[in-house]
């Protein structure tokens, strides 16, 4: 090696301790979510849950009193995600008093749940059937519980005839390995509180804790004195409204709602009367009452959806609902409830809470168009979670047809195919461009407002195939395109700019994109979720290798290297700050599968050898980036703290273990069970294919007295570059894949991206010159430098020179 590489080698040490110092200095200096403490503290609390409620329920004519109370309230759009893909009615009570997602033990199949206990309500005479007895046997055993019923409708049969022990219930769900993988504990709500007051069963199993004293009612009493009673027992009071449970029947497969139209229009009429009641009685009681309303989870065979909710009290005057949770009004979580009792009576919310306090954002439109606004949210939100999986299947389809189309016209051994298929080149070129503007092409869609169509999902498919024509006639016809690189990196810049302004603008496309994320699975509510970052780590790597390598060439020779360090590493400072920052990307994994991407692609492309030690040490800085923007998130309130102070937070109690084996058990059900797991069986195919020695991206060298032309066109120096972003690439992916619980998906996110443009360079025209003002031997004004052409990849002390 030249004597120039301790010098970039000392300068490459100076470029990192100068990234990790500005880390945690640009992350301070972002907008924080801090707030001045609120007046939020109440003498009580009436949470009311009505399963099934949504926001197209709420009418100033059908329900009068829903729409007067939303009219002074914080209202926002409400997940009711538990410990399962669809929340029934235990499901939802018992995460709303977890603070965290829990679900009620038995499967989603509609087989019996575990056998429980069924001593009757004070009053009851066992006039519902039910005995001490669950598996029927002996005499005088009611009969076993219904259990062909489907969805939800099996919970609802055990809430109204088997739940008469809610203490043992909630034991039961403890221990169900759905609610241990989320680290909740059920009940938590109440032994925090001390006691409790509860009108419905099943709203018990949100306060049922041991030694927590219940007052239990079996519907909301009709006389003021008695409902006052209930009210003021306790500085907590649990109402369940549960007449939409009765408005349909569970089948065999899902609809929309689960009910019928004339049985749910009388069921909200009786919920709306029930409601002015217990307004009614609040109105009376001395002192601050906060009341919290929560469509608490589907009913019946109903599907996902959002649901109402509404917070009036202290503290929540007419505005948007939000949390540090989601980050995004007006959704909220049904795992906020609970952290929001607590604060408003004064009480710390256990570590085992996930959710964070309902904050009221200030001013919103009228009520009717807000509540035009969170339907349209509700119809976004349907729409991507149910058509994610066709869309995955669209991507991987795709990729494969142009790993096969490419193979044909290409021939598989990549020297290509004789007669008439020569001329199916320039066809596949413009294929793959489409191809690799899929991706971007599904944020880009976000910018129509196709929720607003009468046919959602078919507005969304035309916004994106729009989208991805547009995208394909920039990088096809620009002036980049006579640069054998100029229209793949034209993507990748489109792609890079798309993701980058869309977080510093709120995060609005990445919202119910088909690649982004929805509120009702509630992963994520605002940042860059998994798959996105797949995108970014490619676009974000081949863009600044592009630039980084343009100005290094413009620098003077002695100065190249450290010139194309600096510009890597600078791009490496801002991508880890927009990843990382919580009030932009919020990616606890992205930072860490990032920052080595960046610092091994200044590497090589300084010529620094990369030896085992110093890859250590970029895994090394990578945590500890990490690990300064969690804890700095970790230093803000409580109530302000995202997923990585949380975690933090959680390390410190010893709940961090619950958050590593529930992303594992994620990365593992992706894939054996994601659409996307199939990516990469094509993307493995296109490697061994492009990659392999004498393959169409590795190619033979020159013959004599020809110009010195790499693989796909290139120049030996270009070729050395695009290698060495495809192993910073490869790294990044690697880790992101190890770290995030989108696990292979995101890698095959990228490969939707990356393998048609690597196709692409593939199918260039054989013998194209070199562009204009490139000489035979080089870029653009290459000058004599020390092998630019050359990556130093070293393990063990072994230098491998890639020419």
């Amino acid at each position: 090696m030249s004597g120039t590489a301790p010098v970039a080698a000392r300068r490459s040490a100076a470029l990192l301790a100068l990234l990790l110092g500005l880390v945690p200095a640009l992350l301070v200096a972002l907008p924080g979510v801090a707030r001045a403490a609120e007046p939020y503290r109440a003498d009580r609390v009436v949470v009311v849950g009505v399963p099934g409620l949504t926001w197209a329920d709420v009418d100033s004519q059908a329900t009068p009193g829903l729409w007067e109370l939303a009219e002074g309230s914080a209202i926002g759009a409400m997940s009711v995600r538990a410990a399962r893909s669809t929340s029934c009615l235990l499901d939802g009570w018992a995460t709303l008093g977890a603070g965290n997602r829990a679900r009620f033990p038995g499967t989603d199949e509609g087989l019996p749940p575990v056998p429980l206990p069924s001593v009757g309500l004070p009053g009851d005479d066992g006039a519902d059937g039910t005995t001490g007895d669950p598996e029927g046997a002996g005499e005088g055993a009611a009969p076993r519980l219904d259990t062909s019923l489907t969805h939800c409708g099996l919970q609802e049969r055990v809430a109204d005839a088997a739940l008469g022990d809610p203490q043992a219930t909630v034991a039961r769900i403890a221990d169900d390995p759905g609610t241990v993988r989320f680290g909740a504990e059920p009940g938590a709500l109440g032994a925090a509180v001390g006691c409790a007051s509860v009108v419905g069963r099943a709203a018990a199993l949100a306060v049922a804790a041991p030694d927590v004293p219940l007052t239990t009612v079996g519907g909301l009493p009709v006389e003021p004195e008695g409902l006052a009673t209930v009210l003021t027992g306790c500085p907590l009071t649990l109402v369940s409204l549960d007449q939409l449970t009765d408005a349909g029947a569970p089948g065999a497969e899902p609809t929309d709602h689960g009910t019928r139209p004339e049985p749910r229009a009388d069921a909200l009429t009786r919920i709306d009367e029930s409601l002015a009641r217990l307004r009614a009685a609040v109105d009376g009681l001395p002192g601050e009452t906060l009341l919290l309303l929560a469509g608490i989870s589907e009913v019946n065979d109903g599907r996902p959806q959002l649901h109402v909710g509404i917070a009036s009290g202290p503290g929540f005057e007419r505005g948007w609902l939000t949390s540090a949770s989601t980050g995004r009004p007006p959704f909220v979580q049904l795992i906020d409830v609970a952290p929001t009792v607590l604060r408003a009576l004064g009480v710390d919310p256990p570590a085992s809470m996930n959710g964070q306090p309902l904050r009221n954002t200030g001013d919103r439109p009228a009520l009717s168009a807000a509540v035009a606004e969170l339907e349209r949210a509700n119809v976004a939100a349907i729409t991507h979670h149910r058509s994610t999986g066709t869309f995955f299947w669209t991507f991987v389809a795709v990729a494969a047809a142009v790993v096969v189309l490419g193979m044909l016209v290409l021939g598989v051994g990549g020297a290509g195919r004789p007669g008439p298929l020569r001329g199916a080149r320039r066809a596949l070129r413009l294929l793959c461009l489409a191809a690799a503007a899929l991706p971007v092409a599904t944020y880009l869609a976000g910018l129509a407002p196709w929720e607003r169509a009468a046919a959602p999902l078919a507005a969304l498919w035309a916004a994106v195939v729009v989208a991805d024509l547009a995208v394909t006639a920039l990088a096809a016809l620009g002036p980049w395109r006579r640069w054998p690189l100029g229209p793949p990196l034209a993507v990748l810049a489109v792609t890079l700019g798309t993701l980058v302004g869309d977080v510093l603008t709120g995060s609005s496309l990445e919202l119910n994109g088909p690649l982004g994320y929805d509120a009702i699975v509630a992963g994520r509510f605002t940042g860059y979720g998994n798959l996105s970052f797949g995108l970014l780590a490619v676009s974000a790597l081949s863009v600044t290798a592009a630039v980084a390598t343009a100005a290094g060439r413009r620098a003077d020779p002695r100065r190249r290297r450290a010139v194309t360090a600096a510009v890597v590493v600078g791009a490496g400072v801002l991508a880890v700050v927009v990843i990382g920052a919580p009030p932009l990307g919020r990616d606890f994994g992205g930072v860490l599968a990032a920052l080595p991407g960046f610092l091994l692609l200044a590497m090589l492309l300084a010529h620094v050898r990369v030896t085992v030690v110093r890859l250590v040490a970029i895994l090394a800085a990578a945590v500890l980036a990490v690990g300064t923007v969690a804890v700095l998130d970790w230093l803000r309130p409580a109530g302000e703290r995202t997923h990585l102070g949380r975690f933090v937070e959680q390390v410190l109690s010893g709940e961090a273990w619950t958050v590593v084996s529930r992303k594992a058990a994620a990365n593992l059900g992706i894939l054996l069970g994601s659409p996307l797991a199939w990516m990469l069986p094509v993307a493995l195919v296109a490697a061994v294919w492009l990659l392999r020695p004498g393959g169409p991206l590795r190619g033979a060298r020159p013959r004599a007295g020809t110009a010195r032309r790499g693989p796909a066109g290139l120049t030996p120096a270009d070729a050395a570059v695009l290698r060495a972003t495809l192993l910073a690439v490869a790294l990044s992916l690697t880790i992101g894949a190890a770290v995030n619980d989108s696990g292979v998906a995101l890698p095959a996110t990228a490969a939707a991206l990356l393998v048609p443009l690597l196709v692409r360079l593939a199918a260039v025209p054989q013998g194209q010159p070199p562009g204009a003002g490139e000489s035979a031997g080089g870029a653009p004004h290459s000058g004599p430098a020390d092998g630019p052409e050359r990556v130093t990849v070293v393990s063990r002390g072994s230098t491998v020179w890639n020419t």
